[in-house]
């Protein structure tokens, strides 16, 4: 295991990442307001299947000293922590950032696993499949009265409609939250989602996409859009919602041990 630490005296420029595993690079990149321990429920299992980053996005986690910045800026950030040839495994937030990445710099990346994630995360004349803007301006408000309240609340949000374990979730709640994301890196984070659009150019990567039926904040119909962009590789869990990953690992992890090997 290889660790980046964003804590120890001469790399407090550096992000928080912890890498894992032998194989095929993978860089997991989280999701708005979270950080790396988001993937416990997978991570052992990945972790026997490929060489996985773990990362902390700047502001989140043990990377909260650094700035998030705006999408370019980020991206940016992210670099030197993705191995040429790596699989971009971005969840909700973090899949639009690998989506913009291997947009800027598509001879660094050789596919993308997007789980719960988007092209565009609001709404447009030509694009339905996505979020109110109203909706987003709603946690935005409420981010400048409670932060910590709004991160809690989007916690729960992303459970909402399945069946899981209440006291599993809690935990992996209260353990995420001990490294909570800077008020700052959420209040650009929500800037990205706001006005991020990474329809075009299409990508021509590989891409499985992994929507959750019962998500809250994806509706299930983006995979309508995302047929309509040319993407073919669109599974939808049906008893999902945002976080598949932790809910039903057990039907998610072959899907994506199956598109890394077949790379």
């Amino acid at each position: 295991m290889r660790q980046h630490d964003s804590v120890k005296g001469i790399e407090l420029s550096q992000l928080f990442t912890i890498t894992e595993g032998q194989g095929r690079p993978v860089v997991a990149l989280h999701g708005w307001g979270m950080n790396q321990l988001v993937w416990q429920p997978i991570r052992a299992r990945l972790s026997q299947q490929a060489q996985v980053t773990w990362v902390d996005l700047p502001g989140h986690g043990r990377s909260a000293n650094l700035e998030l910045g705006n999408l370019d800026e980020l991206i940016e950030q992210l670099l030197p922590y993705i191995p040429t040839g790596a699989i971009l495994m971005g969840w909700s937030l973090g899949g639009i950032i690998a989506q913009a990445l291997v947009q800027r710099r598509p001879k660094q990346v050789a596919g993308l696993v997007l789980i719960a994630s988007t092209p565009r995360f609001v709404v447009a004349p030509d694009w339905p499949y996505a979020l109110s803007t109203e909706v987003l301006q709603g946690f935005a408000d409420n981010l400048e009265h409670d932060y910590a309240a709004t991160v809690r609340r989007f916690f729960a949000l992303q459970f909402m409609g399945t069946r899981s374990d209440p006291l599993a979730l809690n935990h992996l709640r209260e353990q995420i939250l001990q490294y909570p994301a800077s008020l700052q890196a959420l209040r650009q984070g929500l800037a990205i989602l706001r006005t991020a659009d990474c329809r075009h150019p299409p990508i021509q990567h590989p891409c499985l996409w992994l929507l959750g039926r019962l998500d809250k904040l994806i509706p299930n119909s983006l995979a309508e859009g995302l047929q309509g962009l040319g993407y073919t590789q669109v599974q939808v869990l049906a008893k999902a919602a945002h976080l598949p990953f932790v809910t039903h690992p057990d039907e998610f992890l072959p899907l994506v041990e199956n598109f890394i090997h077949g790379l």
